[in-house]
């Protein structure tokens, strides 16, 4: 592929004058920056036919102390390029399906499940909390904890417990709350939450679970790390 328009009759020309089919339309400017600044450049680009190349441009040092110009080279990267988009939509599959795994999982699971970011709102929840509390994703999902139903879950020591996982990155297991709700009546509630662990998220996420414990006798015990 040829990727400067060059011939013979351009020696001495300026480099802005020659043409090229790169997707590159600085080059000159480059070159002139490089000179200006004493900085080389390296870059991935491309060609118009869609080619993958490494750039470079770096000063011309015949001598030690004598600088005549630029010199660019462009490296050949594409089945590199090629291998690299391969392993990332390998990885973007395998993950999706590791996703669809979980939620498949989760879906099933007995405790009822919230998954929180870091103000507090619900990201997702099971099938499981829809159904014990008789709710719909729409009156659940984007909305805050504290806010759901008619404040039931608005409890200081709570809160507490919840921020110190963000902030501090505890846990806490069987915390109780009991509360009478509007639609299911008088319920004994068992929580445990902690972080979860999401590399490709920046965001703070934490999983909150619920156990009906109802008629069973229980004792609560403090967040622990």
């Amino acid at each position: 592929i040829r990727l400067l328009n060059v011939i013979d009759s351009d020696v001495g020309r300026p480099l802005d004058h020659l043409t090229h089919n790169l997707e590159y339309p600085d080059l000159a400017l480059k070159a002139r920056h490089v000179l200006k600044t004493f900085t080389p450049i390296d870059e991935e680009i491309r060609s118009k036919e869609g080619h993958w190349y490494h750039a470079r441009i770096m000063l011309y040092r015949p001598e030690e102390r004598v600088i005549e110009g630029v010199v660019l080279t462009f490296i050949d990267i594409d089945a590199q390029k090629r291998a690299q988009k391969e392993l990332e939509e390998m990885s973007e599959k395998a993950l999706s399906s590791a996703k669809r795994f979980a939620e498949s999982i989760v879906a099933t699971v007995r405790e009822s499940l919230l998954v929180l970011d870091s103000r507090m709102r619900v990201v997702t929840a099971n099938r499981s909390f829809y159904h014990t509390f008789r709710t719909s994703a729409d009156e659940t999902e984007g909305k805050g904890l504290f806010e759901l139903g008619r404040g039931q879950w608005d409890i200081p020591a709570l809160r507490k417990l919840l921020q110190e996982i963000i902030e501090q990155d505890k846990s806490f297991q069987d915390y109780i709350v009991e509360h009478r709700f509007p639609e299911i009546g008088f319920k004994r509630i068992l929580l445990n939450a902690r972080m979860l662990q999401e590399e490709e998220k920046k965001e703070a996420r934490i999983l909150l679970a619920m156990e009906d414990v109802t008629g069973f006798p229980v004792h609560s015990r403090e967040g622990n790390k």
